[in-house]
């Protein structure tokens, strides 16, 4: 019964982070993507500030961990964001969505770069073949006028695969709600002076349907997917959550055919099999080398 649990959650989640893209680029239609972004950011800050005040209520041990939550601030949340919703502007979400399951095969190159993870053959085969798949992807827009909005989707998923890396230690720490709260606070200062004032001129101007359509952003994708990511990740492996990433740009791609009228280029499938390929050989080398002790790569669950 757990796992059938575990499986519902896992799924939902990437029916949520699946249709994101699409929401997104629908609520983009009457609002820019530095309003989305900040209202998004700020939205899930204050939700997830109420939780922790009610569930955890952890201070913060040190001035120096402001630093570390404000670093990771703008990379997991600020840069983060701005990228993967302005890259929707410019490119498809099937694109979109395909490059961020390059995600842990990014992660574990940033985690062998900072010196986190030591390096071994079939690690570096992974970040080659997901690699070679997102350049693929990017070069793939070029005769569609999408190559810039495939390069921001890509340097969204390599803003957050730091963030992960870097994020261990404090959650070593802290609870992890603590974490992303604070992180999502500094976000959303972060995107503050380039939203600001687009929220200021847009925001009175929105419908009631995009106003809902933003606030099922803000519950569904933000806060609700990251818990359930979280809650299944308490009960099993950090590989099998991981592996789950691969539903993504599948289920993007199918409602963003009746729903947008997207048809996902034959380009796209090069590039996309040899990013699946990079994700399967750096979950199956961590699966191989610790089975009871993940590394970042394993753990790279990205959340668009």
């Amino acid at each position: 019964m757990k796992s059938r649990s575990v499986v519902l959650a896992l799924l939902t989640v990437q029916l949520l982070f699946g249709t994101l893209p699409i929401i997104v680029k629908l609520v983009l239609r009457d609002l820019s993507a530095p309003a989305l972004a900040l209202i998004r950011v700020s939205g899930a800050a204050v939700l997830f500030l109420l939780l922790q005040r009610l569930f955890i209520h952890e201070p913060v041990k040190s001035k120096r961990d402001y630093l570390w939550f404000a670093l990771l601030g703008a990379l997991g949340v600020a840069l983060n964001q701005l990228f993967y919703i302005v890259s929707l502007t410019m490119t498809t979400a099937t694109a979109a969505q395909t490059l961020v399951t390059a995600g842990p095969a990014i992660t574990l190159l940033m985690a062998i770069l900072l010196g986190r993870e030591q390096a071994t053959p079939s690690k570096w085969l992974a970040v080659a073949l997901a690699g070679s798949g997102a350049l693929v992807l990017v070069g793939a827009g070029l005769g569609e006028g999408r190559a810039l909005g495939n390069l921001m989707a890509l340097m969204n998923v390599t803003s957050f695969s730091t963030y992960l890396v870097l994020s261990r230690g404090i959650l070593h720490r802290y609870n992890a709600l603590t974490v992303t709260t604070w992180i999502f606070l500094f976000g959303a200062l972060g995107i503050a002076p380039v939203g600001l004032s687009a929220v200021i001129h847009e925001a009175p101007h929105l419908s009631t349907t995009t106003w809902l359509l933003v606030l099922y952003i803000i519950v569904f994708p933000s806060v609700g997917a990251y818990y359930l990511n979280s809650w299944a990740l308490s009960r099993v492996e950090a590989s099998l959550v991981s592996t789950f990433v691969y539903v993504q740009p599948i289920i993007t791609a199918l409602v963003a055919l009746p729903v947008l009228g997207e048809h996902p280029s034959p380009r796209m499938i090069p590039g996309a099999l040899l990013i699946f390929a990079g994700v399967g050989v750096a979950i199956r080398a961590a699966r191989r080398k610790e089975p009871h002790a993940p590394t970042v790569a394993d753990q790279a669950v990205v959340e668009p």
